[in-house]
């Protein structure tokens, strides 16, 4: 066994994201041709929700703007029903803005089985099946701005994974896809996960194959990106993925100069003193774009596996304890080791729901909040 080979370039070297008012001059240039649009996002109480959608029709020009609202329920006894106002808020306003523009449907998301087990990572993955439910739409756009890590990981990989597999089919033209999310740190900060679950979970699709007996004897390489407030999820992660060697990734730079220095205070018992990593170990990658996060996460990858050849090179497995910005960051890297036949795990924590700091998210929730676009697929990757 010699471990994996990516050849070529890294898949996102060249990229194309924007944000704040650079993305709205995007779009209003990306979309002033005649484009159909199938816009996703999450029904829930965050009141970002709807930032994206608002952007793209604020952007004009012609064609349909369907909308698709995945609409995931986290069970009877979870935090997040207290917001169940905020929820109708956010539902009445998105009726508002596509009413005369496109088609407003609903997608319901299973998140626990009848005898109690978690399969909402599973049925996210279920929730677009093939290229056909694309046709005639000239633009994906998905919007992570309310949903889970849990929900949007296997989300974003499936679609990635129907327009890669439709390129064999040479009577159609794949769409291009775009993830959108609005960044708001000091509200994120606010926003507290509650009822986290005992154990760490592999997300669907990203993890099956760590522990076959066939590469029982390989070394494991666990890359977490870090972020505050996570240190019950980070040991829960570790107690899953038992890793020979750990290289978490820091924000850096980023807008508070002091922010790796403040998480490494906040984690020095669990990092230095119970997982003993190395200081030469860390990761530095820039808390506002997640291609830098791919690139930083992609190196050590290679690198680990190249050094480690001798013994059938590593596994490798990702966690992201940060943003949904950086994270997609985390999933990209996961995403193009899988169509390499590595063996590679995205492993997270889930949770009963969330809790808002304060009781409510206020008035900060939208007008402190920038939106990020990033274009993963379609006419800029073309040659």
């Amino acid at each position: 066994m010699t471990g994996f080979e990516i050849e070529g370039s890294p898949r996102w070297r060249n990229y194309v994201m924007e944000s704040g008012p650079r993305l709205q001059t995007f779009w209003r240039a990306h979309f002033q041709a005649e484009r159909n649009v199938l816009f996703v996002l999450g029904k829930g109480f965050d009141r970002r929700m709807c930032l994206g959608l608002q952007s793209l029709m604020d952007a004009g020009g012609t064609g349909n703007r369907d909308v698709v609202a995945i609409h995931f329920d986290e069970g009877a006894s979870s935090p997040s029903k207290t917001y169940w106002q905020d929820v109708n808020t956010n539902w009445a306003e998105l009726q508002g803005m596509v009413e005369g523009k496109g088609v407003l449907t609903t997608k319901p998301l299973k998140m626990w089985s009848d005898d109690g087990r978690r399969i909402g990572s599973r049925n996210a993955a279920r929730l677009f099946s093939d290229l056909h439910e694309f046709k005639g739409y000239t633009d994906i756009m998905l919007d992570i701005s309310a949903l889970p890590r849990g929900v949007y990981f296997p989300l974003i990989a499936k679609i990635l994974y129907i327009l890669d597999e439709g390129v064999a089919d040479k009577g159609s033209k794949q769409p291009n896809f775009h993830v959108v999310v609005a960044e708001n740190a000091k509200l994120d900060r606010r926003i507290q996960d509650e009822g986290v679950d005992d154990t760490a979970t592999y997300v669907h699709s990203f993890g099956g194959d760590l522990e076959m007996e066939a590469t029982a004897d390989r070394p494991k390489v666990w890359i977490p990106v870090l972020g505050e407030r996570q240190a019950t999820q980070l040991v829960r992660v570790y107690e899953l993925v038992k890793p020979d060697e750990i290289a978490p990734v820091l924000p850096s730079p980023s807008l508070n100069p002091r922010r790796s220095d403040d998480l490494l205070l906040e984690y020095r018992e669990i990092l230095f003193d119970r997982l003993k990593v190395e200081a030469s170990n860390f990761i530095f990658a820039s808390e506002r774009n997640p291609f830098e996060v791919y690139r930083q996460i992609r190196r050590a990858v290679l690198h680990y596996n190249n050094a480690l050849r001798p013994l059938g090179g590593c596994k490798t497995v990702l966690s992201a304890f940060t943003t949904k910005l950086l994270s997609v960051g985390a999933l990209l890297v996961a995403y193009e080791l899988k169509r390499a036949k590595a063996s590679v795990g995205l492993a997270h924590v889930e949770c009963q729901g969330y809790t808002i700091e304060g009781g409510t998210q206020g008035d900060e929730a939208n007008a402190g909040s920038e939106l990020f676009g990033l274009w993963l697929w379609g006419e800029c990757h073309e040659p």
